[in-house]
Formats: structure tokens, sequence, C-alpha cells
């Protein structure tokens, strides 16, 4: 992690995006985040269903070839279900895999254009913060389409960063972006919207060993205190 530090302090972190699910093959992508545990009995998902109630519409931003909508399918959680992510290879599985599901090509940076302010009761982004070159932009498109609540599962929990730096990246699989975010500067983006927010902790063992004991968190944001 010491290069990803030095990349914070000398301010020469990328900023471009970078299309890393483009370029998987189908058969990839039908098995990842389907698999060994990360499908739909993984903690996150179950507990991410629980925040749902029967009839809400949800948005799965990020929904790579439709893991999230099993898993809310299993708790019946998909009247109002529509998923959207910028790989099209990743739309094209989650067609073949769940015909019934309402799958479509976006982009998490420009919500707010496809789908309009406050079009949905809850918007779901699960391990796609970490692959952005920043944090700030997506969410706030993701809490503007959002009615109720916007909830985001990271499997690189943000934590108290050194000397006020935004993002820390550790390399664990480069060429692409897996940056660990300062939960300080979630926190102030948040207050400055004078959004309310809860974290939960633990939500379930992370898939990768790039980190030890590394688990998913989860940030719930909501318009109203509740």
């Amino acid at each position: 992690m010491g290069w990803g530090v030095l990349e914070g302090f000398l301010c020469i972190q990328p900023t471009r995006s970078r299309s890393y699910w483009k370029m998987l093959s189908p058969e990839r992508l039908a098995k990842l985040m389907h698999t060994e545990g990360a499908g739909k009995e993984h903690p996150s998902r179950t507990f991410v269903a629980s925040l749902i109630q029967k009839g809400e519409s949800v948005l799965d931003a990020g929904c790579g070839a439709g893991a999230n909508y099993e898993a809310l399918l299993e708790a019946d959680r998909v009247a109002g279900y529509v998923g959207v992510d910028s790989s099209e290879p990743s739309i094209q599985v989650a067609h073949e895999l769940y015909p019934n599901g309402d799958f479509r090509v976006g982009n998490i940076m420009s919500l707010v254009h496809q789908f309009g302010e406050e079009s949905f009761d809850v918007v779901i982004v699960r391990h796609v913060l970490e692959h952005l070159p920043d944090f700030q932009k997506a969410m706030a498109e993701s809490i503007s389409v959002s009615r109720k609540l916007a909830v985001f599962v990271f499997f690189l929990t943000p934590r108290r960063l050194p000397c006020g730096l935004r993002k820390v990246n550790p390399r664990i699989d480069p060429p692409y972006y897996t940056y660990i975010y300062s939960q300080s500067a979630i926190e102030n983006f948040l207050e400055k919207s004078r959004l309310y927010y809860r974290w939960h902790y633990n939500v379930g063992a992370s898939r990768t060993d790039w980190l030890v004991n590394e688990t998913n968190s989860v940030l719930v944001v909501a318009r109203n205190r509740s």
C-alpha cells in the first residue's frame, strides 16, 4: 500500500475511468459474483434486501450480471427493479440469466439524466465505488435518483486515512482501481449535503484475500431522519 499512499501525498492519483468489466468474457461474467459465497447468499445482499419494503422500486446501479436481482427475487423485492451497468456484455449476460429482469445499459455518473431525480425508492450501489477514480459524483447521482434510501456496499471499508488523504489505492488488482476511501471525506460530503447516514460494519467477508480480514460494510443514506 506504500506507493498508493505516496501517490496521494504527491497528488498524482489517476482521474480517468477504466473499463474493467467490458473486457471479461461472458463465461467469466456469468460466474463473477454469483459463486464462491459471493452470490445471493452473501450477508451483504440479504442485509440490503431487508432494507427494502415490498412494492418499493429499486435501482441497482452497477448491477453487473444481475446477482443482486437474484437475491432480491428470492426476497420477493423485484416488483419495481431496474438494473443498470455501463458494461454491455454484463447486461447481455444478465438478460440471459434472468429474462424477466429489467436490465439496461447506463452510467452511474449520469443517472439523473437517464432516470430523473427521485425516480426510485431505493438505490443500491454494491462494490462499485472502489473501482471509480473518486466516489463523490457517483454517490451524488445515486442519492439524487433515490426517494427514500441510497445504499452503498463496500468490499474495501472506508477508514480514517493519514494526513487528510481522500483515498488510497493499495494496488491489489492493477491496473484497475481498488480504492480505499477516507471515511471522513465521505461523511463530510454527506453532512454538507444535509443528508442522514448510518454505517453498518462486518456485513460478510470480502471475497478476496487482498487484505487480511477485510469485510463488507454498508452505508445507508437517507434524505430524512428515520
